[in-house]
């Protein structure tokens, strides 16, 4: 089926929280089919009364023939409550006769950096990120600079500041200027925690948006390949905050909600508090929340307001906003997530207000494990509106501006996809939809365990761990993104237009960043910058947080000597990470993807082992899976394959790209006697199909970039072969679940993989071979909802996100089924499989020779001396 893709693109904004929105900044992601624009200064925005709307562009990531493929969207927009606006995008065929206004300036000097926006003057300091010197409001300053201040509070009560040692201009164009701060936290041991800040000014506005991101760059000491809390490589502290003050100006007086959705209440106060303790939720003082000692320290369930030292409200979970108001000027702030990323709190005392991102409230110390990060977004403000609330509430509920699922299918940009209207299979939409539907959607799943707290929120509660553990419930298990469920979020998102769908994938993917990536780089290279896994089998995550390995569960199921690990090739998962950096433009993403791609070339380097100067083989740490000696088709080559194509998407290096092409070639051969894999083994080599889709992948970008290359012909030629056998010999896993060790819900769940991979394969098949992969397909993909709802537990997290992540590809072949790939021109008999031996493979073997005949040499010991004791 085509599409329109063509001018206008219209943009549908609806405000649903009952707040008015006054010049409130909207980022947007668009992509654009391939010729369709190539100069997006031709772009222009219009109301539906045809004013223009200043817009800021940029170019994302461009068609091999150069044109834009996605582009970055800024501006501004007013929108009353309950009202739904529309604005339509236009390529000109030549830029506005009208320039926009350039109100939004950055210049650098000697002693201090100065933005102006139209409406604000802020001088930053340029050695301390307070951030403000000088905020400069109708000519005058408004900030007193002695009570201006970031602060990290140590354990010891001693109080440090960020030094910072680089600032770059990261975005700068007529709408929004975005700046960029590294830094370190100054003196003694202190100086180990580390900082990214993100500064956004908007402009004729006096609000700034910061994006603050507190960072412990050493490596955890992980004992015996345990993760738990406590390790030697956390840091402590007990409160960070960053409080701003106005200079000394009359009578003021305190304003205040604790619901965004309500205008703010007015005192004149000595001191005001809003502190969120705890979720607030049924199971607020779940397990979930242990710190280093096995403790829960959450003293009551939700917030509380304090006024003049008086408790004077209590509620559940807060969406508050603070300001203090002045004659003619007030300053307000907020934290994004208030309650969610627990425990947070507002404060204002005379003139000034702190925003505690970590606030000393809380009845414990703060531990940021050794490369663990935590991203907070704050807004402040300076206005003379009579309603500062205005200008800071809409953090909590920013606008999102729909497009139509048909523009997204029509551009290509992403490849397979159609809108879910148009879907044949209603049963499937269904099924994907429990994850959005009550009484049991995936936030109120969130509930059983108390998926919230500043470590937590975002996270997907991993349910199917439950059903098979014997731990009494509450059982705390985390998903860590396991499958890419980011990227079926992002799928459905696109497929529908829902808005719940992106909710989801945003708190996911910010908890991903911060949480789940190891962020160090003194660790060994396979754990360097890596995934890590789900919380362990049907076991509590205990101490270990979103980690996977506790020494508790060591010591409580008496596990074998080899229990324990880290990060692994074999759970890296970045394509969900990089079509949100798409949407969002969010920087955090496109450094995720890069970081992992990069994880899995230092991973799989001689060099970065004691064993490189003497063998410069490749580890084999990037391709291998369940075994070390494995380097056939899987899901450690596949995931590795996947993520180092996704960053040559995002960066067009070619060091990428020719690194999956030579795990490809290691890992799969044209002529390989399929039978030598065992793949009948489903226990142990389910996942070949995991690496088969990658190389689906691989040629799909291949084609988009005009490369039918010899490296092009071999791979279409590995996954034909593994097609044709596919076709032969694959059935559903519910007919063989005997050779399982545990039969659930997510076998049949796995089929939908085997139809992605021979609907992609068809693509690239001819004749008998394209119609029999393409039956086969849609073979697998009834059987897999067919068998799946055999089971009471088909909607648990695990099945949904596999059916979720692949399903998708056989909605998009019915609508095109005579959709082929181009033929290559060239041939080639690709000669015959090499067996891979990685690096340091003979030592390895060597020593796992030695260790059985210890082994048999300590087992004859026993028996001998048994035998004396019973002569």
């Amino acid at each position: 089926m085509n599409y329109k893709n063509e001018f206008p693109l219209w943009l549908h904004v609806t405000e649903k929280s009952g707040i008015r929105r006054i010049q409130e900044p909207i980022t947007i992601g668009i992509p654009f089919p391939k010729g369709l624009v190539s100069d997006l200064s031709a772009l222009a925005m219009y109301t539906e009364n045809d004013e223009v709307i200043p817009l800021q562009a940029q170019v994302t990531t461009r068609w091999n023939d150069q044109s834009i493929q996605w582009a970055l969207l800024d501006f501004l927009m007013n929108v009353e409550p309950h009202e739904t606006m529309s604005c339509r995008l236009e390529c000109q065929e030549s830029p506005l006769s009208h320039p926009q206004d350039a109100t939004l300036s950055f210049t650098q000097h000697s002693d201090d950096n100065v933005v102006e926006t139209g409406a604000a003057s802020f001088f930053l300091n340029p050695m301390v990120f307070t951030p403000f010197k000088r905020v400069v409001v109708d000519g005058v300053d408004r900030l007193d600079e002695r009570r201006t201040s970031f602060i990290l509070t140590d354990v010891k009560g001693q109080r440090h500041e960020p030094q910072i040692s680089r600032m770059v201009v990261e975005s700068h164009g007529p709408v929004r200027l975005t700046l960029r701060f590294d830094g370190v936290f100054s003196n003694n041991d202190i100086a180990a925690f580390r900082f990214i800040a993100r500064l956004s000014f908007f402009a004729g506005s006096t609000t700034v948006m910061l994006k603050f991101t507190l960072h412990n760059p050493q490596a955890a000491r992980h004992p015996g390949g345990c993760w738990d809390l406590g390790d030697d490589g956390s840091l402590f502290f007990k409160d960070f905050s960053w409080q701003l003050a106005l200079r000394e100006s009359g009578k003021s007086e305190h304003g205040w909600n604790v619901d965004s959705h309500e205008p703010m209440s007015s005192a004149e106060t000595s001191s005001l508090e809003i502190y969120q303790d705890s979720s607030g939720g049924p199971n607020w003082n779940s397990p979930n929340h242990v710190n280093r000692f096995g403790q829960v320290r959450q003293r009551y369930p939700g917030y509380r307001v304090m006024r003049d030292g008086v408790v004077l409200q209590e509620g559940k979970r807060a969406t508050p906003s603070l300001s203090i108001k002045q004659a003619d000027i007030a300053l307000s702030g907020t934290i994004q997530h208030f309650w969610q990323n627990f425990p947070k709190a507002l404060e204002a005392e005379d003139q000034q207000i702190r925003l505690r991102l970590f606030p000393h409230q809380f009845d414990d110390d703060y531990e940021l494990q050794g490369g663990e990060q935590k991203t907070h977004t704050c807004v402040v403000a300076f206005t003379k509106s009579v309603s500062p609330e205005l200008a800071v509430n809409w953090i909590h509920d920013s606008l999102r501006p729909v497009i139509s699922p048909e523009w997204y299918a029509g551009t290509k940009a992403i490849p397979y996809l159609s809108p879910r209207s148009e879907q044949k299979n209603v049963g499937y939409a269904q099924y994907i939809d429990t994850a959005i539907q009550e009484p049991d959607s995936w936030v109120s799943r969130r509930e059983q365990i108390d998926e919230y707290g500043w470590r937590h929120f975002g996270e997907v509660y991993a349910d199917h761990e439950a059903v098979n553990s014997s731990v009494s419930p509450p059982f705390i298990s985390h998903y860590n993104n396991q499958y890419d469920v980011i990227y079926g979020l992002v799928i459905e998102y696109l497929r529908t237009g829902e808005e719940r769908w992106f909710l989801l994938m945003q708190d996911l993917v910010k908890h991903v960043i911060d949480i789940d990536i190891y962020h160090t780089r003194e660790d060994r290279p396979a754990y360097n910058g890596g995934l890590f896994w789900h919380t362990d089998h049907y076991a509590d995550a205990a101490t270990a947080t979103h980690r996977t390995y506790s020494r508790m569960n060591r010591e409580k199921y008496g596990a074998c000597s080899s229990y324990g690990g880290g990060p692994s090739n074999e759970h890296n998962y970045t394509t969900g990470l990089l079509c949100y950096h798409f949407l969002t433009g969010d920087p955090l993403g496109a450094e995720a993807v890069q970081g992992l791609a990069d994880w899995v070339i230092n991973m799989d380097d001689p060099q970065g082992t004691i064993l490189g100067k003497l063998d410069r083989r490749p580890t084999g740490l990037a391709s291998s899976t369940v075994e070390r000696a494995y380097h056939g088709p899987g899901r450690g080559a596949g995931n590795s394959v996947n993520a180092l194509i996704d960053a040559y998407v995002l960066t067009k290096e070619k060091c990428y790209l020719l690194k999956a092409e030579e795990l490809i070639q290691r890992c799969i051969h044209p002529r390989d006697d399929i039978s030598r894999h065992q793949l009948e083994d489903i226990e142990h080599r389910w996942s070949y199909t995991v690496f088969l889709a990658a190389v689906g992948k691989y040629l799909d970008w291949k084609v988009a970039e005009g490369e039918l290359d010899q490296r092009f012909v071999y791979a279409r030629a590995a996954l034909l072969h593994y097609a044709e056998w596919m076709v032969e010999h694959e059935v559903p896993y519910n007919q063989v679940l005997d050779r399982v060790e545990i039969p659930t819900e997510t076998w049949p769940a796995q089929d939908m993989r085997k139809s992605h991979v021979l609907n992609v394969a068809a693509k690239y098949a001819e004749g008998t071979l394209r119609t029999t992969c393409q039956k086969k397909a849609r073979f697998f993909f009834d059987a897999c909802l067919t068998d799946l709802n055999s089971f009471k537990t088909c909607t648990l997290t695990r099945p949904v996100v596999l059916v979720m992540t692949n399903g998708y590809v056989q909605a998009y072949c019915d609508l095109h089924p005579d959709e082929a790939a181009p033929l290559p021109s060239q041939s080639d008999d690709f000669g015959f499989p090499k067996k891979f031996t990685p690096q340091g493979d003979e030592l390895y073997r060597l020593r796992e020779t030695l260790s059985g005949l210890v082994g048999r040499l300590k087992r004859m010991s026993k028996y001998i001396i048994t035998l004396r004791w019973l002569d």
